[in-house]
C-alpha cells in the first residue's frame, strides 16, 4: 500500500493538473466554437491530441508538423479512399493502413491522427466543411498548447522543433 501511496505522491508532486487543466480548458474552447455555429464539428481523436500537446510537448507525435500535417493527410486519405470505395469496413481499414503509411513516409506520425478515416467512415462528414474545422482545429490546439506550456513553464525546454 505504501508503494501506491508514494506513487499517487509523487504523481500529485509533478503538478500534472497544469497540463491537463491546459487540455481541457482548449477542448472547452473547441467545443464552444461548435455550440456557437461557427465550426460545424467537434472532432474525437483531438482529445488524444490535446493528451500528446499538453503532456508530452517533446515528443515527436506532439510536433507542430505532426499534428496538423498528420491530421490533414489521414483525413485526406479517409476523405478519398471511402469517396472512392464507401464506407465498408476493409475500406475503413484500409483508410487508416494509408493514413498511417503516409504518416510515417511524410515524417509526420501523430497517433490520433490514425483514428480520423475511421471518424469519417462512421460519421460520413461534408468534406470541405471537416477539412476546414479539422485544419483551425488542429491549429488553435496547437497553438494553444505552446502558448499555455510557454506562459506556465517558462524554462521547460521545449523544443521549437516543427
Amino acid at each position: 500500500m505504501q508503494d501506491f501511496y508514494s506513487l499517487v505522491q509523487s504523481r500529485l508532486t509533478s503538478h500534472p493538473w497544469k497540463p491537463a487543466l491546459g487540455a481541457g480548458l482548449a477542448i472547452a474552447f473547441l467545443a464552444s466554437l461548435k455550440q456557437i455555429g461557427l465550426f460545424p464539428y467537434l472532432i474525437a481523436p483531438l482529445g488524444a491530441s490535446a493528451t500528446l500537446v499538453w503532456m508530452v510537448p517533446n515528443s515527436p507525435l506532439a510536433r507542430v508538423r505532426a499534428v496538423i500535417g498528420g491530421s490533414l493527410i489521414s483525413a485526406l486519405i479517409g476523405l478519398c479512399v471511402l469517396a472512392i470505395l464507401s464506407p465498408t469496413p476493409w475500406a475503413i481499414g484500409l483508410a487508416v493502413a494509408l493514413a498511417i503509411f503516409a504518416m510515417v513516409l511524410l515524417d509526420v506520425l501523430h497517433a490520433p491522427a490514425g483514428a480520423l478515416p475511421l471518424v469519417i467512415g462512421i460519421s460520413h462528414p461534408e468534406p470541405l466543411s471537416f477539412l476546414a474545422t479539422l485544419a483551425a482545429s488542429t491549429c488553435i490546439l496547437v497553438g494553444l498548447g505552446r502558448l499555455y506550456l510557454w506562459l506556465t513553464e517558462p524554462k521547460s525546454g521545449l523544443k521549437q522543433d516543427v
